[in-house]
């Protein structure tokens, strides 16, 4: 049982090595994204109760959570992937390597950002308009957003070879 036991356990070892920086992309994401959830929710609940317009409710919902989200997340990559772009032995940056990694960053970004926004401003105003709560509305949108956002910023980093060792 331990020969399988030491098989599994270097094979997530390998795996987890191999996609780390896949993992800590998620992992900003998810992060980052729950807290603009977060943010979004409770800018929801205070603008329902002060105005009866779907469309500004949606647009304060949305924009809430999306200045959150890209605060957060940008602290969050920058903090996990400084290494790629800052050289070793001087900790000086490597501005040839930053901007490869940003100008891959923003494309990948965009797409996410464009595809989640629209998404959630959208469906926030249908939901309204079917009478669920600004809380309901906004995390049901949220909810289908990030699912939809997430497979493709995942499809777009692989193809765009976002964390390509030739950074």
């Amino acid at each position: 049982m331990t020969a399988i036991t030491h098989k599994i356990s270097e094979f997530l070892q390998q795996s987890y090595q191999k996609y780390y920086y896949i993992i800590s992309l998620n992992k900003n994401l998810l992060i980052s994204g729950t807290i603009g959830f977060l943010s979004s929710v409770i800018i929801a609940h205070f603008s329902a109760q002060y105005s009866l317009n779907y469309v500004l409710n949606s647009a304060l919902t949305v924009i809430t959570g999306f200045l959150t989200y890209k605060i957060v997340f940008s602290i969050l990559f920058h903090l996990d992937n400084k290494q790629k772009y800052t050289k070793i032995y001087s900790g000086k940056i490597n501005f040839h390597a930053l901007r490869k990694i940003l100008i891959k960053m923003i494309f990948a970004s965009s797409v996410f950002d464009i595809v989640n926004n629209l998404t959630r401003f959208f469906l926030i105003i249908q939901l309204l308009k079917l009478d669920y709560s600004a809380v309901e509305a906004a995390t049901i949108s949220s909810l289908i957003a990030s699912l939809l956002s997430y497979g493709i910023i995942n499809l777009i980093a692989k193809y765009i070879h976002l964390f390509s060792q030739k950074n």
